[in-house]
């Protein structure tokens, strides 16, 4: 990427991975959204609690959309191609462009956990970065009882870089990180 080029100036882009399709969250996809970000139990290694309602995924929603138009987030549904629903979102973020990094974020639904699909969208998003965003670095924040994450990072390529004690308030109580980095050069797959 030339620093002239600006990946986004026509929005979030849709990206093909093996096994799904990566775009932009829309209106209609407040319902998915509210179901994978509105479940307590499934957020319980999240840096937030749950959404509460329908208006809750609208404002969440929007601040996805306000994120992209000033270039700190950039945050896809993940979605099957057959039927192309919101199954999860990747994200990366706080995007450094001088310093060429940004972090990886991903959560699919429990539903579709263990077929490959955030292990693809994490991989089409990482690479997506090198190519159109000219990362050197990608980093990943992860609690580290979240061991299917750890698993997922690690057979792409992340390695183990720090550990912070009490990152995140949530949900009453304090939470760690294990924080993950993987260079350009390490992507395996």
């Amino acid at each position: 990427m030339t620093d002239s080029r600006d990946p986004f100036a026509g929005g979030l882009p849709a990206l093909d991975g093996t096994r799904v399709r990566l775009r932009a969250i829309r209106p209609p996809d407040d319902p998915d959204l509210l179901a994978v970000f509105g479940d307590a139990h499934h957020l319980r290694y999240w840096s937030h609690g749950p959404l509460a309602d329908l208006a809750a995924a609208r404002q969440y929603r929007e601040g996805i959309e306000a994120g992209t138009r000033d270039r700190s987030l950039f945050q896809w549904a993940i979605t099957e191609p057959a039927d192309d629903r919101l199954v999860g979102t990747t994200t990366l973020g706080s995007w450094d462009q001088k310093n060429r990094r940004a972090d990886i974020g991903f959560i699919l639904r429990p539903d579709h956990a263990g077929r490959g699909l955030a292990s693809d969208a994490v991989r089409t998003a990482i690479r997506f970065g090198i190519r159109e965003m000219a990362l050197h670095r990608v980093e990943a924040d992860v609690d580290p009882e979240n061991e299917a994450s750890i698993r997922l990072l690690e057979r792409l390529g992340f390695q183990r870089e720090g550990y912070f004690r009490e990152r995140w308030f949530t949900f009453g109580s304090w939470k760690d990180s294990a924080m993950y980095g993987l260079l350009a050069a390490d992507l395996a797959g």
